[in-house]
């Protein structure tokens, strides 16, 4: 069984990296993930000649744990994935319950209901 760790190279100082797989991953994905680190890294995602990008971290603070925080990368692509996919699906309904809520009521129906 591989671990995750066995998927990110480790350069020491604060720097490492990880591929991502491009038909896994989507693109935008791939870019809101690597947001939610730019406080503490300076990062480039670069592409490689298969269906791959990888994303180089560089710690702002060198004493940061890099392994931790890919590790924690990856979880965060998983989760930007999922929110992904269920907008594909789910966007279109969730638009219509959003419009129908602020759109303006007819006071004098809405009373003729109750």
């Amino acid at each position: 069984m591989q671990a995750i760790s066995d998927l990110i190279c480790d350069f020491g100082s604060g720097c490492g990296n990880i591929a991502v797989n491009t038909d896994i991953y989507n693109l935008e994905v791939i870019h809101a993930a690597t947001y939610q680190f730019t406080s503490s890294y300076h990062i480039l995602i670069t592409p490689n000649a298969d269906n791959s990008v990888t994303i180089i971290f560089e710690a702002k603070d060198k004493a940061r744990d890099v392994i931790e925080d890919l590790k924690d990368f990856a979880n965060a692509l998983i989760d930007h994935q999922v929110r992904y996919q269920l907008n594909k699906v789910n966007g279109k309904i969730r638009d219509l319950i959003v419009a129908h809520a602020f759109s303006p009521l007819d006071l004098h129906e809405e009373i003729k209901s109750l």
